[in-house]
This record gives structure tokens, sequence and C-alpha cells, in this order.
């Protein structure tokens, strides 16, 4: 194909500024509002505790033994926070990378307006990638980079190399993506008009970056020995990954709550009496069945993204089950992939662009239809009752000091973003901002109600102030006794009948001081107060 040709097909789907800015300003209303209404969790408030609290950027970096994921998406808490010195860098970070992902995809991507508008306004992008403030985001806008320097590969290898390099440091989900993507890279070497420069020093330094950038994330990332959620190769049960590579990808990629590729799990099956595993396990067969059709002259595409779904199958099967986040990044990556390939037929390739976008459609279309059923349960519910929590405390003088408590403990780590009281993990003994989720040598995993209203009563006299304790078990309401499992077995709670009667009967009326609203997380809990014993001494039990 010509360059006058190449030019012409590259101005058949650019966008005009107005309806550029246009589709920006009708995306930023759309992440604003959800944003506005979003409640931080916990799993966003630690990742922000262990940026802003670690003593060096070395300390840093050896912590996040604990966390499981690389170093980028910290490293732009910690720098964003030295500056302002406020927890809003936490959403204004993930909001501003949102529209700059979106920003790329609406000028750059060589897709039809359509293609690049259901991109954008779906589950994903619409909220799971942007409004929950988490490191996946900035995966997608590597990746999103990567494509663009894809396109002068040739003439600069080192912007496409460093662009993986840094995906490869998002997490370990965009380190298993950068290595595919420089291995679609690599495939040039199969083309006699793309392989002198594939091989050319300047592009092996550049894929050897990539490799490096890998190595390096997988090594932050790597849990220490004493994690209880690490994992080890040597674990992998074999029968299990052949199984996640031979059966259905619908079924082998299925997350918590039905999570998926397209996010059909997010349609209200249940209305038309159809069940949402099955029914979200058959489209997403049929749309990547649909997507190998669409690319069956790119032998390359087929590969790349096959080997996609295959190691994340293999991930979720065995591995750490997706939500829609990690579902995200997958989805995008196959994006990506087509992406890729549609910079390649400007040159020659047997894959027209609009067949890749035709393939592409039913992925896209299928995760947009679900994000009135998304935004509707955002707005409704609250991701988290930190917020409300935060609110009580803050409306009544008498906990200014209090000390905040509770059980499961991760949950207490949340509070940190909305309250500057000290929190106490009674697993662990400390004030601490997060939870260390070792085997049990820094953490209680077994803890009854009564020695965690113990630790309670102890720092209330010890400190003369109110503890405010958050229990967060659905059972612990309606149930005198009982057993609560936490999310990192195998740690448990258990409340007898005399225990739950001692705790009401410290409450005024003999019941919580709140119950807060039901949140569309686990993090739904109720208050209760200890107060400060005034005759006597204690100790911390």
């Amino acid at each position: 194909m010509t360059t006058a040709t190449r030019g012409e097909a590259e101005k058949k789907h650019r966008l005009s500024p107005g309806s550029l800015w246009a589709a920006m300003g009708a995306y930023a209303i759309l992440i604003g509002v959800l944003a506005a209404k979003h409640e931080m969790w916990r799993d966003e408030v630690r990742a922000f505790s262990v940026a802003t609290t670690a003593s060096s950027w070395g300390a840093l970096l050896a912590d996040l033994h604990h966390e499981g994921h690389p170093i980028v998406w910290y490293a732009i808490l910690r720098a964003g926070y030295s500056i302002t010195h406020s927890t809003l860098v936490l959403p204004l970070a993930a909001l501003t990378i949102g529209m700059v992902t979106a920003y790329l995809i609406l000028r750059y991507a060589p897709f039809p307006v359509w293609l690049r508008l259901l991109a954008l306004f779906g589950p994903f992008m619409g909220y799971e990638l942007t409004v929950v403030s988490r490191n996946y985001g900035i995966g997608v806008l590597m990746m999103i980079i990567a494509c663009i320097a894809y396109k002068v590969r040739s003439e600069r290898p080192l912007y496409l190399g460093i662009a993986l390099a840094l995906l490869a440091n998002t997490s370990v989900h965009g380190a298993a993506a950068s290595l595919l993507l420089a291995a679609f890279w690599l495939t040039d070497v199969f083309r006699d008009d793309r392989r002198k420069r594939t091989l050319a020093p300047l592009s092996i330094l550049a894929l050897l970056l990539v490799v490096a950038g890998a190595a390096f994330a997988f090594w932050t990332a790597h849990p220490s020995s004493d994690m209880s959620w690490g994992f080890s190769i040597s674990s992998l049960d074999y029968g299990k990954v052949a199984g996640a590579i031979f059966s259905d990808p619908g079924k082998s990629l299925l997350g918590f709550h039905d999570a998926n590729i397209v996010a059909a799990g997010e349609l209200p099956w249940g209305k038309i009496g159809l069940d949402p595993s099955i029914a979200s396990r058959i489209l997403v067969d049929a749309a990547l069945a649909w997507l190998f059709w669409s690319l069956r002259g790119s032998w390359r595409a087929i590969v790349a993204i096959a080997l996609a779904c295959i190691g994340f199958a293999i991930v979720f099967r065995n591995i750490y089950t997706g939500g829609l986040r990690h579902e995200g990044i997958l989805l995008f990556l196959i994006f990506s992939i087509c992406w890729m390939t549609v910079t390649d037929s400007t040159v020659g390739s047997a894959v027209p662009a609009r067949d890749i976008a035709l393939g592409l459609l039913p992925l896209f279309a299928l995760q947009t239809a679900a994000l009135p059923m998304v935004a509707f349960r955002v707005l409704k519910y609250p991701e988290s009752d930190s917020k409300a929590f935060a609110q009580l405390v803050d409306a009544n003088p008498k906990y200014q000091n209090a000390i905040l408590m509770a059980e499961p403990d991760y949950m207490g780590e949340a509070f940190h973003y909305y309250l500057r009281n000290p929190v106490f993990m009674a697993r662990q003994g400390d004030f601490e901002p997060r939870v260390y989720f070792d085997k049990g040598v820094r953490r209680r995993q077994d803890m009854t109600l009564g020695q965690f209203v113990d630790v309670a009563d102890s720092l209330s006299c010890a400190r003369k102030v109110p503890v405010l304790i958050a229990i967060g078990y659905k059972d612990f309401a309606a149930k005198r006794a009982g057993q609560g499992t936490l999310a990192y077995k195998p740690s448990r709670f258990l409340w007898s009948e005399s225990d739950w009667i001692r705790l009401h009967t410290m409450q005024p009326g003999n019941v919580p001081i709140a119950t807060l609203p039901l949140a569309a997380t686990d993090e739904s809990y109720q208050i209760f107060e200890v107060s400060p014993i005034t005759n006597g001494t204690c100790e911390l039990k």
C-alpha cells in the first residue's frame, strides 16, 4: 500500500476536533459522576498507605513483596503525595490516567468511531479501570501507548520497548501482557520486509529492555515466603491447567461473581430466567469465535489472542480468580493485539481493518450494554461503608480521638483515607495502616469475639478514649453464636452467645450505635462503642 493510500486510510477514521472533544466531555461526565459517588475501599487505600508511609523509596521497593504488585502505581501515588500532601492524589491519579487513555484511543485508534466509543463507554473504562483507583488503569494506558509506538517500531524501537517495560511494572497481568506483545513484535522476523530492522541492535536492545522490565516486575511482586497468599509454580494443579486450556474460553475465563471479558455477568439474566454463568459463558465463546473468524487472515493475531486467553485462564483457574478489573486487562490486551494488526494492515496485511473492527464488535457491544447496570449499582449502593463510618465519627465530637478497630481486620485499611483517627489491628497487636497477610508469625489467624472485645476494652482504658469497632460479618447481627471465615484463609473469627451478649450490653439500648448501609462489596458493618473504664488499671490483652 502506498504512503498516500495509507494516509487516506488513517484520515478515514480520524475524528474532527469538535467530535473528539464532545466525546471527551461525555466521557468526563460519566466517570466524574461515578467518581463523585464512589467510596474508597480497602484495596484502593492499602496501596496508597503502602506508597505514602514507606520510609524511603528503597523501603517501598522492599515492601512490595508483601503486596504482590510491581512499583509503577505506587511510585505515582508516592510522588503525587509528596507534592500535594493530599489524599485526593489517589482518585485524581486514576481519573487523570483514564482521561489520557480515553483521549489516546479516540485520537489514535485505527478503528471506526463507533468502536472507539464502545471501548470507552463500558464498565471497564467507564468504572473499573478509572473510577476504581487501582493499578490496572495505568496498565491499559501503557498498552495504548505501546500500540501508538508500534507504528514507528522500526525507526524508534526504544519507544515501544520503554512502553512495554513500564506496562510490565503496572501489575503481574501487565507483565504477562508486555511479554506477549513483545513476542508479537518479534514475529516481524518472519517477514522479509521487517526482518532486518527487527534484528537491528537498537531493536534487540528494546526487546531486552522489555524482558528486563518483566523480570524486575516479577521479582518485586514475588511474595515473601511468609505470605499466606503466596503461590509457587510447583503447586500448580496440571489437571486444572489442562482443563483451562481445552475447555471452552467462556468457562475458563469466568471470574468472581460471573465476571468475564464482556461484563455479561452484570446483565439482568435472572429476570428472564437464565443462569448468569451459563449465559456469560456462551456469549464469551461466541464473541471470541467471531473474532477469530474475522482474524483468519492473520495467524499472528490468532495465536497471540489464543495465548492471551490461555494464559489468563490458567491464572484465573489456578492462581487468582479474576474480577472485572482483571478481565478488563485481558479485553484491552485483545484490543491492543487487534490495533497492532490493523497497523500492519496499512502495509499489506491480508486482514482488512474493517473486518477486524467488526470482529471486535460483539466483545465491546456486550460490555457497553452492561454499563447501565454497573452505573445503577454504583449510584445505589456504596462500594464500602468506610465513608459512612467517617461521617459518623466526624459528626460526633466525642469520637474526635477515638481508636478504630475492625473485624475482619483488613476492613480497617480503608479508614485511613477518610479519617485521621488511629486504627488498631487487633490480630497484629499494633497501630498499622495495613494488614500483613502472613502465615501466623505477625498476625493471629484465629480470634474470638471475647479476645477482640478485651483488646478494645484495654485500649479504651489505657488511652482514656472510646474505641469504635466495626464488625463486618453478615451473620453477626442475626446469630448470637457463629463463625466467620476471612477472605485470606485459614483465618477465622468465632463468637459465642456469652461474648455476643457482653458486647451488646456495653451499648446504649443493647444495640449497635450504628448499622451502616448495605455495600456492594463485603465492606458492610455494624459499629459498636467500647468506652473508657475509669476505675482501676488495665493492660493490653
